[in-house]
This record gives structure tokens, sequence and C-alpha cells, in this order.
């Protein structure tokens, strides 16, 4: 039986509050702009929240160009069911300089014991960073 994901969200930052136990997400998005490619976005971190996880598990995410020949995987999460399966069950990380070899439609793929179960995609732009003309009034 596979777990049912609540939420897959996309962030700056993530971490747990050791004393509440809380998840704490900051910046949530949806795109990424950058002046040109290959590049790298330097913060980024994803959050999931999924339940029904009847027995312990593999989780991974794949981090992916829609239709391309990108792929990358990240390190997996062990996870742990809980007594109760309606229990919610949280895991997170950051991921420091994401790649982004183009613009372009990406998803992150998210696996339970190596099938897909969910999937959040994110849209990469191309921005044009040039500085404004001046206006040099004489």
């Amino acid at each position: 039986m596979k777990p049912i994901v609540l939420s897959m969200i996309l962030c700056d930052y993530y971490y747990r509050d050791a004393h509440s136990g809380k998840s704490i997400l900051a910046g949530t998005f949806s795109s990424i702009s950058s002046g040109g490619f290959p590049s790298k976005h330097g913060n980024c971190a994803i959050y999931v929240a999924m339940t029904d996880v009847a027995s312990d598990g593999t989780a991974q995410l794949i981090f992916r160009k829609e239709n391309g020949d990108f792929s990358m995987q990240l390190p997996p999460w062990e996870v742990k069911s809980s007594e109760e399966r309606t229990a919610v069950i949280e895991i997170g990380g950051n991921i420091n300089g994401l790649p982004l070899p183009e613009e372009g439609q990406y998803e992150f793929v998210l696996l339970w014991n190596g099938s897909e179960i969910a999937t959040r995609r994110v849209k990469v732009s191309k921005i044009d960073l040039d500085p404004p003309p001046s206006d040099e009034h004489q």
C-alpha cells in the first residue's frame, strides 16, 4: 500500500523546531527565474506531508526536466510508520545549489519504495538582467 501525499511544498528554507517538533517553511514558490543557463538555484527546500503510511519504507526525490534528459536523485529518507495510519508524517530537506541546465518545466518526483506516488512541478524561466537604459538629460 502506498502512502497518501497531502502536500509537497517548495520553499527557500525548511527546518524542524527541536522544541515543538513543528516544521518551519520560509519563502514558498512555484517558479524560478535565472539570468542565464546553466545555473544553480542557491537556496531550495522541499517539504512533504503524507498519511496512511502502513509500513516502514524509503521515500526518495528525483528532480528532473519534463520531457528532457536531465535527472538528479536526492538522498533517500528512511520513513517509519506510525501506529495510527491516519497520522501525518512530515519529511523535508534543504538542497543547496539545485542545478538548472536550461529553462523549461521541471518536476520533483516522490518515490515510495521505488514507485512514483506524487510530483510537484516548477517552471524555470530566463529573465533579462540587462540594466535599464539611462535617461541622460542634457
